[in-house]
């Protein structure tokens, strides 16, 4: 049933791209495009805002949870100043995990 299906506004994915950048998006595989790939800045007006306002938007707040995917192109700084904004944004339920291949096809495309 329609019920069971999981709502996709209780999660956000953030993709560590090359050159300190950030990508995120909170579509599964039938709805993402490299243009519905969105970039955000690595600082409180970009990705702890980012994180805030999808938390707030989410269908159950308690539930919501960031998934991060580090691309072979992220450093490890970014990594570590993302699980930071765990800290800073309150977000308790959070994931590594790693992309798929549908995902990296798009992020491929996005940085073309």
């Amino acid at each position: 049933s329609l019920g069971n299906e999981i709502d996709l506004s209780n999660s956000i994915t953030l993709i560590l791209g090359e050159n300190n950048r950030v990508f995120y998006h909170q579509l599964d595989q039938k709805s993402l495009t490299s243009d519905l790939l969105k970039e955000v800045s690595f600082d409180k007006f970009g990705l702890t805002n980012l994180i805030e306002r999808a938390k707030k938007a989410a269908k159950n707040p308690n539930i919501f949870t960031v998934i991060i995917k580090p691309t072979d192109d992220a450093n490890y700084k970014n990594f570590v100043d993302t699980l930071d904004e765990m800290a800073l944004t309150k977000s308790q339920h959070y994931g590594i995990a790693d992309m798929r291949d549908w995902e990296t096809k798009i992020y491929d495309d996005k940085l073309k």
